[in-house]
């Protein structure tokens, strides 16, 4: 675990260094005028790095609603920073516990990323509800927080973040700082996938380049 305080100062020390976010005179120092900006990158890269990489895991409640088959997990209590279904879990009418991996079983689909669609006979088969194991992201942070990451990880986010604040500074070789930084970030993630550091690691979707990013 590391403080965002003490992840800031890492980059005030490292990949900040002489840029306008740190002050020459206080080494190590973030400006507070810059920390806001930062911050929100900081939860941006943790969302990135925990979508990417399957690290933090769920369970709720999916409660059965007569004659309604979809439900979205925007909408349903619980299920907080939602991914994805990893896995259905429930009793049949005999007390039976069964396991159901979604998109390989008839019963249940997924029409979007964010709802799953179970068929009328699922449904009656394990009234009143089921257990939705889920994969999700990091927390969102403040200044006071602490974050969740392996170890090893924190350098990506350093490198996320920072890459993603030089790139916004505008200027070509800016650009191909951050740019370079990015490239950088995305090889320690495909490292950490096909060295397996973090356990059940799972890449999804197609990275993109930073220009293409901004801030969501």
């Amino acid at each position: 675990m590391k403080t965002v305080e003490t992840f800031f100062q890492d980059m005030a020390f490292g990949q900040l260094k002489q840029t306008p976010a740190t002050d020459d005179d206080r080494v190590g120092l973030i400006y507070p005028e810059v920390e806001e900006q930062l911050l929100q990158l900081t939860n941006q890269g943790l969302v990135d790095i925990t979508t990417r990489l399957k690290l933090f895991e769920g369970t709720d409640i999916v409660t059965f609603v007569d004659a309604q088959n979809i439900y979205d997990f925007n909408v349903m209590s619980g299920f907080d920073n939602f991914v994805k279904p990893l896995s259905v879990h429930g009793k049949d009418v005999y007390g039976n516990e069964k396991v159901f991996i979604p998109k390989t079983n008839s019963h249940i689909t997924l029409p979007s990323p964010y709802t799953i669609r179970f068929s009328t006979q699922f449904m009656e088969d394990y009234v009143p509800s089921v257990d939705v194991h889920y994969q999700k992201t990091h927390a969102p942070v403040d200044m006071n927080a602490t974050m969740e990451l392996p170890n090893h990880l924190y350098e990506a986010l350093a490198l996320y973040v920072s890459g993603l604040y030089i790139s916004h500074m505008g200027g070509q070789e800016n650009t191909a700082k951050g740019d370079s930084y990015y490239g950088l970030y995305l090889s320690m993630l495909q490292t950490d996938v096909t060295e397996n550091k973090s356990g059940t690691s799972e890449v999804v979707d197609e990275d993109t380049r930073f220009a293409d990013r901004g801030f969501v």
